[in-house]
């Protein structure tokens, strides 16, 4: 699971390890403490179809450290950053779980992340799936069988966006 550490200049930090040698380390000890559920009470017009579609942000900036292939990648996603959960197509409902499901929580912000702003992990597309399947493994505590239909799906999709310099949108 997650390892709690002593690093970012002392403070606690959480490390968690994937496949092929990834490495993930979180400034936050409990990273998923800091994504929390929009209040749609009070929301109208345009308002509230963006909290809507996008249900869930970030309270506090979540910093990143991965190590991957001989290569470190570091970045921020910054307090308020917004996403619309995972892309799970109705039909996978039963079988992965639905959209909005806590379990996908920190591995659908941070991979969303990485899609809008691909630079953060040198445009290495099976890089930003290999973090997803690892953080739903530690922080969703998915099984083998659903962590290998999540990867293999949102791989193949992401084939499909043309993950190359100059292009942003994938989900």
């Amino acid at each position: 699971m997650c390892v709690v550490l002593r690093n970012f200049g002392g403070l606690p930090c959480c490390t968690v390890e994937g496949r092929q040698g990834l490495k993930i380390v979180f400034n936050k000890d409990m990273p998923e403490v800091y994504l929390q559920d929009k209040i749609l009470v009070g929301l109208n017009g345009e308002e509230l179809k963006k909290a809507l579609n996008k249900p869930f942000y970030v309270t506090e900036d979540i910093s990143i450290h991965i190590e991957y292939e001989n290569q470190i990648y570091d970045f921020t996603i910054e307090k308020n950053y917004d996403w619309n959960g995972a892309n799970v197509p109705p039909f996978c409902w039963l079988i992965i779980g639905q959209q909005k499901e806590p379990r996908f929580k920190l591995a659908s912000c941070v991979h969303d992340y990485m899609c809008e702003h691909r630079e953060v992990v040198g445009y290495n597309r099976y890089l930003s799936t290999l973090i997803f399947e690892t953080l739903c493994e530690y922080f969703g505590r998915f099984n083998s069988v659903k962590r290998w239909a999540m990867f293999h799906s949102v791989d193949n999709f992401q084939k499909t966006q043309r993950w190359r310099k100059g292009k942003k949108k994938c989900n």
